[in-house]
């Protein structure tokens, strides 16, 4: 029988009332040897071997910084954005190969782990606006900015989490320090426009990306008020 292998968190940040991580995990799950819900359990036996995995750690990776003495289920709403039942928390979950992201909050917001592949490069016409594209052209190694970009943009995204956005047409990353691994994130989407903090880290191996929404905070991410506990 497979063995489990834990998630291992490797950076938890604590901002106010919200909370982001980014961990590792084993890459292999014994679906037998949990307690998964009926519903959880159907979804796990449509997925691969590897989906498998990276389905059960970023969640596991959610319920370890959510601290609860329960383990709510995490369900989707009708267009696909995950919720805890019965918490009144917004949350988002990311994976990429042995690598997942996880962020519970009292605002909107979004997180995004991925691991480096020139497939990115591919894809970026459908996401660069011509600013991203100034910004990146100078880079002596473009992929991890790439990969930056596209990152935030999911975050705001997941965060916005009705659909209907254009990446290029509707997402906006400006305000990009490259020092403080901060950015500025706006949706400007017909009658809509909202304001996102974006913390960004540019790992050896992967991009770490997440966006909490502004709401007349007295602070923001760009403050640099974060408690970090790292394990890197």
């Amino acid at each position: 029988m497979i063995s489990f292998v834990p998630v291992k968190i490797l950076e938890k940040i604590i901002y106010q009332k919200s909370v982001v991580a980014i961990g590792q995990h084993g890459g292999k799950v014994d679906l037998e040897r949990r307690n998964f819900n009926e519903e959880e359990f159907t979804i796990l036996k449509s997925l691969s071997p590897r989906k498998q995995s990276e389905w059960v750690a970023s969640r596991d990776l959610l319920y370890l910084i959510a601290d609860r003495p329960d383990r709510p289920q995490c369900l989707y709403d009708p267009l696909g954005k995950p919720y805890l039942l019965g918490v009144d928390k917004h949350i988002s979950i990311s994976h990429s190969a042995l690598w997942c992201g996880a962020m519970i909050s009292d605002f909107p917001c979004g997180v995004d782990v991925q691991i480096y592949s020139d497939t990115v490069r591919r894809i970026a016409d459908r996401f660069l606006t011509p600013d991203d594209v100034l910004f990146i052209q100078n880079a002596e190694d473009d992929l991890p900015y790439l990969h930056m970009l596209w990152g935030a943009k999911e975050c705001l995204y997941k965060a916005y989490g009705k659909r209907k956005l254009g990446f290029r047409e509707h997402l906006f990353i400006s305000e990009i320090n490259l020092e403080n691994q901060s950015a500025l994130g706006e949706i400007i989407f017909e009658d809509i426009h909202l304001t996102y903090d974006i913390k960004f880290k540019l790992l050896p191996d992967v991009v770490w990306v997440y966006c909490l929404e502004r709401h007349g905070l007295a602070s923001d991410l760009h403050q640099q008020l974060w408690s970090e506990n790292k394990n890197f």
